[in-house]
């Protein structure tokens, strides 16, 4: 071979493998390497500061009759975890208390659940910012719902809120803020009632749904699966029910204390000690609370009362009466409600005039200490069976259609008051809602069947 040719497969062979290429696309390499690396951990480093999540502390307290969890039985309270799944009773008494704690906030209160009887429902993963300055919100997401639930979300949280609830009918319930709802899926009809709040409803085929006002609800109807009716919910007789609206006044000892206004308060007792209440600051919520002590032995009772105007309230235009109590049973000394039937820790009573202008007066009563043997379980104007509850669990008690239970000889014409009142020697009670909601039981269908 020529040395030229020799030459020319040399010059080939260097242009090939140039040392200086070769370098230069591994430095280049490198450099890509790097800036994607430095990209991928500032998008990771960014994610953990401000996006990344931890769970919420949750437990579940029960207010009173059969609650599983994971399909164990659960007697009085238990933590719960992501992904649990909850049942309660179908005896339609059965009620739990599912609340969740920031851990990262002294446990401060974030919203509790209240599942009430015949409820089955997965509590997917309760979420919150990792850090307090994440641009996250804190997170609760229920699957598979269907029963009751009750949903109270705390004011003035650190961050924003949201709350989402999956049907098994694949309906979605979007709670968006701090305030109180009600949530139903009963033989296939999802209702929302937002009492305060933000509330919205999806249906399962749809990507958009209803905003649900203050004061409305929204259903979706089995005859109407892609449409959201969106009527005014019942409507509260009773101001101040939860008890927020506050002044500071000047006991009869001459002491300084923060009662709620609308309700007028009072102690009664035979002989001393006396009782007190006030309004109070619980895991963010406004009770009222009744406390009697000092190893009392004799009778008193703590009342409040509210008055509805100076003739009253007709509600003979209504077809529909319902008395809702909120409550913690704290501690009582009696057993069950005394030997008369009369001394509950908690009493209900709506004095009212029937449609014959006879005056009546209806009560119900909760206790949860055994009774002892011949005890009875009624006062002589009760026309039920008082409640047993739990102790120190709080229970949300609704009496259903009080006109269908009083029937039309004692239905009522006008409401007169509503009380609630302590009653024994000792007695420890919180209340934090006292409502009076009357409607039209066929007004939400009838809108429905006009819009569909």
């Amino acid at each position: 071979m020529s040395n030229a040719g020799i030459a020319l497969q040399e010059g080939t062979g260097r242009a090939r493998h140039d040392p200086q290429r070769v370098a230069w696309g591994v430095l280049l390499l490198a450099f890509a390497m790097f800036c994607l690396t430095c990209v991928a951990t500032g998008v990771g480093v960014y994610y953990f500061l401000f996006q990344s999540t931890s769970p919420l502390d949750m437990e579940l307290r029960v207010g009173r009759g059969s609650i599983g969890v994971n399909q164990q039985f659960v007697p009085l309270e238990r933590d719960l975890l992501n992904g649990d799944e909850l049942s309660t009773g179908t005896d339609g008494q059965s009620q739990a208390t599912v609340l969740f704690f920031d851990p990262q906030q002294q446990r401060r209160l974030i919203a509790t659940v209240t599942v009430k009887g015949g409820t089955n429902l997965i509590l997917r993963r309760a979420l919150r910012p990792r850090f307090d300055w994440g641009n996250g919100q804190y997170s609760i997401e229920v699957q598979d719902f269907a029963g009751d639930l009750e949903v109270f979300v705390v004011r003035d949280l650190a961050g924003s809120f949201r709350m989402t609830i999956n049907t098994q009918q694949g309906n979605l319930i979007d709670l968006g803020a701090s305030g109180r709802y009600s949530v139903s899926v009963r033989e296939g009809q999802t209702r929302v009632v937002n009492q305060e709040g933000k509330a919205a409803l999806i249906p399962a085929d749809r990507s958009q749904g209803r905003d649900i006002p203050e004061g409305s609800q929204g259903t979706i109807y089995t005859e109407s699966p892609n449409e959201v009716s969106v009527v005014p919910a019942y409507v509260n007789l009773l101001e101040n029910s939860t008890f927020e609206d506050t002044a500071l006044i000047e006991s009869a000892g001459g002491e300084m204390q923060v009662v709620a206004r609308i309700w007028g308060c009072r102690n009664d007792q035979v002989s001393a000690p006396r009782g007190t209440y006030r309004t109070e600051i619980v895991d963010g919520r406004t009770i009222m609370r009744f406390v009697r002590g000092e190893n009392a032995t004799s009778n008193g009772e703590t009342r409040c009362v509210a008055f509805l105007g100076q003739s009253g309230r007709d509600v003979s235009g209504y077809d529909y009466l319902e008395m809702r109590a909120s409550f913690s049973l704290n501690y009582q000394s009696l057993a069950a409600c005394g030997w008369q039937g009369s001394e509950c820790p908690l009493m209900l009573q709506v004095d009212y005039v029937d449609e014959d202008g006879e005056l009546q007066t209806w009560y119900h009563g909760f206790y949860y200490l055994q009774p002892q043997p011949g005890n009875p379980l009624t006062c002589s104007s009760c026309r039920q069976e008082h409640d047993r509850v739990n102790e120190k669990s709080w229970y949300t008690y609704t009496s259903g259609n009080l006109l269908a239970l009083l029937g039309p000889d004692e239905r009522p014409q006008t409401i007169l008051n509503v009380q609630f009142y302590a009653s024994g020697h000792q007695y420890d009670v919180s209340i934090g809602e006292i409502s009076l909601l009357v409607g039209q039981m066929e007004s939400a269908q009838a809108a429905a069947e006009a819009t569909g």
